[in-house]
């Protein structure tokens, strides 16, 4: 990933942050129960998030009673959002390299659908330094979007073919970052992680073709779009789900969820 790309996540979606809190779908509650059965979210448990964006995995943290949430969101835009999620939330407006945040501070660190923006061969070395010792690093991504398994994502692929393609996105057929498990289980590992593991989860959703060009206009590489290019392609999109799946498109969600462990004698 290029310090292009990460700057281009760091103000990106702030621009418009009514459209991506409302176009973009929950995540699934058996994400937040595999994070109960790991013993991380916990009653009393200190977590931190990074890249929480509109909060929506932030909000579901809150309700399981953790005893502190740090969110660290380098759009500021979004951080002065999410401060009014009140307590327990702190909010950090800056990325991760700099947030400052104490080392073995967290006893569960996640990132939802964010971590592609994040360098890792930096950014997991310093989330692993931010945990306790026995402590829970999470993260998991919604594939919105996915040529490989997916008829919808499959059809508007020609209207992407020139889009600049965002860090979570690889090659012509624009496969997933999050897909490609074996290279994210070594990452962690090579950081130093234990019991790297990882689980897929998912969710069907019935959106109509309204809804969906409102999704694809909160991506990324949509977004980066000159502005009569971005409604021309959004135009297309929103065709596409009218003429070719009757207004109504049934979209299987894939969320892939990677879970590790600090060491419990690790510093």
């Amino acid at each position: 990933m290029t310090a292009d790309s990460q700057l281009v996540g760091r103000h990106i979606f702030g621009a418009d942050a009514e459209g991506y809190a409302s176009a973009r779908p929950h995540y699934p509650e058996s994400l937040y129960a595999a994070l109960a059965a790991e013993g991380a979210l916990v009653p009393g448990a200190d977590v931190f998030e990074i890249g929480p964006g509109t909060g929506q995995a932030s909000r579901r943290l809150i309700t399981a009673d953790v005893g502190s949430l740090t969110l660290v969101e380098p759009d500021p835009v979004l951080a002065g959002e999410l401060a009014s999620l009140g307590h327990p939330v702190r909010v950090v407006n800056a990325p991760l390299e700099d947030a400052g945040l104490a080392p073995e501070s967290f006893d569960l660190g996640v990132a939802a659908t964010s971590f592609h923006w994040v360098d890792t061969s930096r950014g997991l070395s310093m989330v692993r330094d931010l945990l306790r010792p026995d402590g829970v690093w999470a993260m998991w991504w919604t594939v919105l979007h996915d040529p490989e398994a997916d008829l919808f994502s499959r059809a508007v692929l020609p209207l992407l073919k020139d889009a600049e393609l965002p860090p979570s996105l690889r090659g012509p057929e624009q496969r997933h970052y999050s897909l490609w498990t074996d290279d994210r289980l070594a990452e962690l590992r090579a950081a130093g992680f234990m019991h790297a593991a990882h689980q897929m989860h998912e969710m069907t959703l019935r959106i109509t073709a309204a809804e969906m060009r409102a999704l694809y206009a909160t991506f990324s590489m949509i977004r980066r779009m000159e502005p009569q290019l971005r409604a021309r392609v959004l135009a297309g999109i929103e065709a596409v789900g009218e003429q070719g799946f009757g207004g109504v498109i049934e979209r299987r969600f894939r969320i892939p969820l990677f879970l590790a462990r600090k060491a419990p004698g690790a510093a």
